[in-house]
This record gives structure tokens, sequence and C-alpha cells, in this order.
């Protein structure tokens, strides 16, 4: 994802994203899937020395049964 803004003056500001998704079976994986990450980030920050690193954990969003609200349907016809 690269994303652009046009600041005040001849310059744009730009912000470089790359993302990798794991599938890991417990932390001790996770762990080693970081390290090689951050091995991975030394060699950006000799390029880009403001490079930075962020894991989070994603998790599956829940399907949710939807209702219709008290007399919706009523102020449709």
């Amino acid at each position: 994802m690269l994303s652009l803004s046009q600041p005040m003056g001849d310059s744009m500001k730009l912000c470089g994203q790359i993302s990798v998704e794991l599938n890991v079976g417990d932390y001790v994986e996770a762990a080693d899937h970081q390290k090689r990450l951050e091995d991975i980030l030394r060699q950006v920050r000799a390029a880009y020395p403001e490079a930075t690193l962020s894991m989070r954990e994603r998790r599956e969003r829940k399907v949710l049964a939807l209702t219709r609200a008290p007399g919706a349907a009523e102020g449709l016809s």
C-alpha cells in the first residue's frame, strides 16, 4: 500500500508498507517469524533508517445475525 499526501510546497510525503500475513500454531512459532522479519528490517533500515516493524494478531470476524429493528418495515409502503 502506498499513500500519498501533498504538503505545502513542492515535496510529497510518502508512506510505503510491506504486508506479510502469517498463520502460526503458537507463540514460539510467532516469535521465530518475528525474528526473521526483524532481520529483514535491519536490511531495510540501511536504506530507510526510519523504517519500523509492527506485528499484531488478526482474528477472524464473527458472523453476526442481522435482525430488523421493531417497526422498520412499516415505513416502507
